[in-house]
């Protein structure tokens, strides 16, 4: 029987091998996946007030998604949190020097793996694929 053609198998399957070989090359072994998108967005917005909603709508996660891996990532010290000044009743969630060092490996880690996905690929096909991508989200968003 072949595998199946479907865009979401296809997606699906590509994702499982980025996420191999992101664990394949991370040195030390303890961000995976969701911690990591988090802190870059977090570390990348330091300089404003994110909470955990942000993060519940930045990485399409849910509230119980993100409530663990907010709390993942304050066991593993990659986080703190301070009450808000706009709003005492949320809870800001403040990157630590421990993230940033992370973050800094993490994005090199990304840019290899970009690197080695775009090798044959012409910059036309690339900014096709992300017209489609683009448009498979805002689809199954409706």
């Amino acid at each position: 029987m072949n595998e199946p053609e479907t865009i979401g198998f296809k997606i699906r399957e590509l994702s499982l091998l980025i996420g191999r070989y992101m664990e394949r090359t991370n040195e030390d072994g303890h961000i995976r996946g969701p911690q990591g998108f988090a802190l870059g967005y977090l570390v990348n917005n330091r300089d404003k007030e994110i909470y955990q909603k942000d993060l519940e709508e930045r990485l399409s996660i849910r509230k119980p998604t993100a409530s663990n891996l907010v709390d993942r990532m304050i066991k593993n010290g990659f986080l703190t949190t301070a009450p808000s000044q706009k709003d005492k009743r949320l809870k800001r969630l403040i990157v630590t020097e421990k993230a940033i060092q992370a973050t800094i490996e993490i994005e090199k880690q990304i840019e290899d793996s970009e690197k080695r996905m775009k090798q044959g690929v012409s910059e036309e096909e690339l900014a096709q694929f992300f017209t489609t991508l683009e448009k498979f989200k805002q689809n199954i968003q409706r």
